[in-house]
């Protein structure tokens, strides 16, 4: 518990760095370049958004659902690898917004569209291939937290909760849902109860050890190294 309240602060510190930023500005991630807007979690500061673009495995036709989709890069990469088309949606009007951009910087638009809304409440009677979700993998107590914040910290994982019990309702048979999280941060014995009790099968279909979260302006948070999964869920 000591080590993941160490990371959980270094992790509030590389928040704070990102939130210092108050124009929008590029960022490359696997060799594409992209636009990051201020209160919008950022690949500049984080790996984890590098890691799921390059990991999420995506069969050609896929209808995907991406969760939090933030600057939208892991939809892009997602209609590059065959998916024919693509929901992504975030809580947060400012990442909407930035994953637009983005989308129409790679003239995605017949295949990408971002909608404003908490987990699944911009969806209505659609059904997917794919679900995917980088969730919020810091689990706190405290609710009150900021928009940005709400990319790291899931109070009581609430967030998750839903996510994994209202999936069902829209996924096509056979569909899978995929979660990416951190076992450094993030309580595995918690995601695998919550799967477990609704009745989901799972496997670990990506791992990355060691990546650190990027901190270009604050020395004791380059230390900060950090382990994701990739998690797939069937029914």
């Amino acid at each position: 518990m000591r080590e993941k309240k160490k990371y959980l602060e270094g992790t509030a510190q590389v928040l704070r760095d990102s939130q210092r930023e108050n124009e929008k500005y590029a960022v490359n991630v696997l060799g594409k370049e992209f636009i990051v807007y201020p209160n919008v979690f950022s690949p500049k500061y984080f790996n984890d958004t590098e890691f799921f673009a390059k990991e999420l495995p995506v069969n050609k036709g896929d209808e995907i659902l991406e969760i939090g989709c933030g600057t939208g890069i892991v939809s892009i990469f997602a209609a590059w690898k065959g998916a024919s088309s693509i929901i992504a949606t975030d809580i947060n009007p400012d990442a909407v917004k930035n994953a637009m951009e983005n989308v129409r910087l790679y003239n995605l638009e017949n295949r990408i569209t971002p909608l404003q809304g908490d987990v699944f409440g911009p969806i209505k009677n659609d059904r997917f291939d794919v679900i995917f979700w980088n969730v919020p993998f810091a689990y706190v107590k405290r609710r009150g937290i900021s928009m940005t914040e709400r990319a790291v910290y899931d109070p009581g994982y609430r967030s998750l909760k839903k996510l994994i019990h209202e999936a069902k309702e829209y996924l096509k048979p056979g569909g899978r849902l995929l979660i990416g999280f951190s076992s450094t941060i993030g309580h595995i014995g918690f995601l695998k109860g919550i799967l477990k009790e609704a009745g989901y099968k799972t496997m670990v279909s990506g791992a990355m050890d060691g990546k650190q979260f990027k901190s270009p302006k604050v020395n004791s948070t380059k230390v900060h190294s950090v382990k994701f999964r990739l998690f797939e869920a069937r029914l």
